[in-house]
């Protein structure tokens, strides 16, 4: 392996020379020409790992993220590796599942100059004394003040644009299918629901939720629990689903069960993500900016570590309804019959 020894002799300069030219220090342009043509000879490449650690940075950032095969998280990560490429860094993930598992260990075990977390109510205890030495952001489920730098978006608001819709397309008989929590902290979207049908003056009904353990918020659950609703009764004719993945799980089944989406259950979910649109009838969601996140988490983070960001910094991303073709207006239908 080619070593800053075999540099500098090629050069004909010391290896304390060689380094002043890697960290951009004052050579005269002799000196530099000489070193960099040397370096692309030998085609040697700069440890900086070994840099870092010298310079007491890694340049070297770590995020633990909710679940890594959903889709919405996936692009996230790629905002955050995105910026933090731009900035010269590198990012390690690790995948919390909510097994037990400590993760104050794991981080502190690691090399890095900061933290995110995506998970932060589940993980805050955990993490409690790592975020008092490591610098720490966190993405926000909803728009209470973090303690902490954060990244947030109003889940509550957004879950309400998804139902105010449905019910201004005459829909009163509305299925929440989500995570079960009633905390509005762990679970935003069901107090969004529960407000907005409030706001309507329609009564929320206990039977009108369909609730699935926490954190199982995926494609599969939302067609079982959806295949079971239907094995009770049509005495609905529209899903509030608390991501894009229930939505599509649950218009699967609607589908199955010879019932036709939009024209017999309106759905609507919330995040975006790209599936929401190759579907049959394409998704009408709430779309989350999430690579916009994944910067917005990144520049936090690195404005927290040079100093530059104040610990009670907050960064709230707006949401949006996208209308696609799975929500059909009640008084359409009516009219067509």
């Amino acid at each position: 392996m080619v070593t800053r020894k075999d540099v500098a002799e090629l050069a004909g300069v010391s290896s304390s020379t060689v380094s002043r030219v890697l960290n951009h220090g004052y050579v005269s342009e002799d000196v530099r020409v000489r070193v960099e043509r040397a370096i692309q000879t030998l085609n040697y490449v700069p440890n900086r790992v070994a840099q870092s650690l010298r310079m007491q940075k890694l340049r070297q950032i770590s995020c633990i993220t909710h679940n890594i095969a959903n889709p919405f998280y996936s692009e996230v990560l790629l905002g955050i590796e995105e910026a933090a490429y731009h900035s010269g860094y590198t990012f390690s993930l690790y995948n919390a599942n909510f097994e037990v598992r400590d993760y104050e260990h794991v981080v502190q075990q690691g090399l890095h100059d900061g933290l995110i977390v995506m998970s932060p109510v589940e993980l805050m205890s955990q993490l409690k004394n790592v975020m008092q030495t490591l610098p720490t952001v966190v993405f926000w489920d909803w728009s209470s003040q973090s303690p902490i730098p954060s990244v947030h978006v109003d889940l509550e608001k957004t879950m309400r644009t998804g139902v105010e819709y449905l019910v201004q397309n005459g829909h009163e008989r509305i299925v929440f299918l989500g995570m079960d929590a009633r905390d509005s902290r762990e679970n935003p979207r069901l107090h969004g629901y529960v407000q907005a049908m409030k706001d309507y003056g329609l009564m929320v009904d206990e039977s009108m939720l369909q609730l699935i353990p926490k954190w199982q918020d995926n494609f599969r659950n939302g067609y079982n629990q959806m295949k079971r609703r239907l094995l009770a009764g049509l005495d609905f004719t529209a899903v509030a689903a608390s991501n894009d993945l229930l939505a599509v799980g649950a218009l699967r089944a609607i589908q199955e069960s010879g019932l036709r989406v939009p024209e017999d259950v309106s759905i609507v979910g919330i995040d975006d993500i790209e599936l929401s649109q190759m579907v049959t009838p394409s998704l009408t969601t709430v779309r989350i900016p999430k690579r916009e996140i994944g910067w917005s988490l990144f520049e936090l983070l690195h404005g927290l570590m040079n100093g530059a960001v104040k610990k009670n910094a907050a960064v709230e991303h707006k949401t949006e309804l996208v209308v696609r073709e799975s929500v059909a207006s009640i008084r359409t239908r009516l009219r067509a019959r």
